[in-house]
This record gives C-alpha cells, structure tokens and sequence, in this order.
C-alpha cells in the first residue's frame, strides 16, 4: 500500500508567518501609544482689567421700583465743624537791606542823596538807598539798599544803576553799581491766599461728609449698603483772619444741610457683572469685580422727587478662556514641556504654565488635539 508524505513547512514560509505576527505586535504598540497618550498643559493667565459706565437710577420714595430703578434710601441732616489751615503764601517785609551798591560821583561838587532815592538797573529792577549819603566829588563811598517790590525781588548779578530823579545831564557823571551778587535777605512772613481758604474748605466739606456717611451707615438696613452724598448747601460760612492777612494759619467755619443716599451694593453688583460681561473682549472670561475700585458720581438729583441719576465706574478682571485663538494645539502638538512653556510665555495673557504628559513614557506633546487638554486654573489672588 502507497502512503503519501505531508510536506514540512518551509523556513520561507515559517519567516513570512513570524514576519506578520511581528509587524502587527509593533502596530498594536503603536496604537496603544498614541491612544494612550496625553498631555494637561496647565495655564495661570494673567489678568487682564477691564472697566466701564452705567447710570444708575435711584429711586427713594419706598414705592415699586422699576427693573432698571435701584431702590434707594434717603436722609437729609444738618452739619457743622471747623478747620484749621496752613496759610502758603509768603511776604518779605518793606525796608529790609539786600546789599551794598557803590555810589560814584565824577562831579566836581560833592552830591547829596535822600533816604529812599531810587536806583533803577539795566533791566529795571528798581532798588531804594536804606539811609542819605553824601558822595564826595570825584569820589565814591558804599552804601545799603533794599527791593522796592520785596516779594519780586530774588537776586541781581553785578550790574550798573542810573538814578531817576537826578537831572538827565548828570545821570551818567553819577550813578551806582554793585560788584556782588545781590540777594533777597528781608524777613519772610506766610500770608493767607485765597488757595489757602479753598483748600481747607474742601478738606472741612470731605470730613463732615465722612461724619454723615458714618451717621447714615448705622441707620442703613445692613452693612452691604453703598451711601455717597448727592446734595449739599452751606448756610453759613466764615473765614478768620481774612485773606491776604499776614498770619500762619486760617480758620474755616462751614455749617451746611446735606441729603445722602445709599443704595444696596449687592443689586450694583449684579448690574455692575452683566455691564462688564458685554465688554469682555473675545477669547476672554470675566473672572471678578473688584467693588474697591468702583466709584460713584451723582449726576443729577431731583429734590421734589427725592429722586437721584448716579454715574458708576465699575472695574473687574477678565482672563483668557481655553478655548482663545493662542491656544493652537496645531502649534503645541509635538513640543516637549519646555518647548510649550517657552512659546506660550510669548503671550502676554499668559503668568505661568505646566505640562503633565502620560503615561511615563510620553515625552512630548501628542500629535493628536484630542489627546491635548487646556485647562486655565484661576490665578490666586
């Protein structure tokens, strides 16, 4: 009986087959690798203000206020104090000596000059003789003089002096000059000006307006109440000594009605966040207000109607969102750690970044934006 062999295997065959298993081993890893690969690149952004205007409207009658009308509440009161300034101007006194000039006589005749005789420079400044003086003929002799405008008068480099009241036909036979610098040596004394009147009345109004504010706030129904004042009227007001008195300081006495408002910060708040989210540039989230920074401006109040238009500046904080335009992950994908943290540190949205890449043996940022995730962490206040 005739029994057929099986051939073997061959070694080519065998090769092929190992080959085959070999490859899809490697592919198999390479889709385990780029699936299970990931990079959480961590972004603090750096904020960015942002600030705007409404006008608020006020309403204090205790009725229904309308959506867009904060309801407010009002007291009227009766203030008074008194301040004392410092006064800033200054006087040098008449009379007082700032040098010496020598007098010249090239007459033949000895020549007499007053008490007070002028004595006029080149550029006109005038000065005056201290005391009479005798000039002997053909001679000259020193002698003390002051500023005729004190309060003018610095200093005068070495020049030369006619003397007005003399005959025109002698002025050039006798005159004066100085050979020093001439200085301002009279008594200086503070004079109230009337800047000094203003500004310690405006010093007095702001503290009685603090008193009222801190009177109104213990009447408010709770401490989330913003109060300003949006009327005031002085009756009466007096200033001692008056200006332009020789004196160092100025007493300022005001008494004045005044009519507060405060309103409840919360409800400003809440208009203040929609406000500033309609300015919130593209590519940006608005993170916070900062209600320190918000002033209040009273526009118009109506007294009859006890009614009241306040201006609000308010200011917040805006960062980027994940999703903004410099977060490419086109540009990213590929990048080791350092290389996205120096090019996101390009942008100056962008206070710090971190790179977590997975699993450990993930070095760069992988190809695919799936596998990428942007994550803006609230920067610490």
């Amino acid at each position: 009986m005739y029994l057929r062999k099986h051939p073997g295997v061959s070694e080519g065959y065998k090769k092929m087959i190992l080959g085959f298993v070999i490859v899809t081993v490697l592919l198999v890893g390479v889709i385990i690798y780029f699936s299970a690969s990931r990079a959480v690149i961590g972004i603090v952004p750096k904020g960015k203000t942002v600030e705007t205007d409404f006008v608020a409207e006020v309403a204090t009658d205790g009725g229904g206020a309308q959506a867009e009308v904060f309801q407010g509440v009002m007291k009227e009161m009766e203030l008074s104090g008194e301040l004392e300034g410092d006064a800033t101007g200054s006087q040098i006194l008449n009379g007082n000596t700032i040098g010496k000039v020598t007098l010249i006589n090239k007459r033949a005749e000895a020549q007499t000059l007053v008490k007070t005789t002028r004595l006029l420079s080149k550029d006109n400044v005038l000065l005056r003789l201290t005391n009479q003086v005798i000039i002997p003929a053909n001679g000259k002799i020193e002698a003390d003089v002051y500023a005729d405008n004190p309060n003018a008068f610095q200093e005068m480099a070495p020049t030369s002096f006619i003397i007005p009241g003399l005959w025109e036909g002698i002025q050039d036979k006798v005159y004066a000059e100085n050979k020093s610098v001439l200085k301002s040596t009279g008594t200086a004394v503070k004079v109230i000006k009337d800047v000094d009147v203003t500004r310690t009345e405006e010093e007095l109004t702001n503290k009685l307006y603090d008193q009222a504010i801190e009177q109104f706030k213990k009447q408010a129904p709770d401490q989330s109440f913003v109060t300003f004042v949006v009327s005031k009227k002085v009756t009466e007001k007096q200033v001692v000594p008056a200006v332009e008195t020789i004196q160092d300081k100025v007493k300022v006495f005001l008494k004045m009605s005044v009519a507060l408002i405060a309103i409840n910060q919360n409800e400003v708040v809440n208009k203040a966040g929609e406000r500033l989210k309609s300015v919130v540039p593209t590519g940006y989230d608005l993170m916070n207000l900062d209600v320190d920074k918000f002033v209040y401006k009273v526009q118009a109040f109506d007294e009859q109607k006890k009614t009241a238009n306040v201006k609000v500046h308010v200011v917040g904080e805006a960062v980027v969102k994940a999703d903004n335009e410099i977060f490419n992950k086109e540009k990213i994908a590929g990048l080791s750690p350092k290389g996205v943290e120096l090019y996101l540190s390009n942008f100056e949205e962008v206070e710090t970044v971190s790179v977590e890449l997975s699993p450990f043996w993930v070095k760069k940022v992988p190809g695919l934006r799936d596998h990428i995730e942007i994550v803006v962490v609230s920067p610490t206040k």
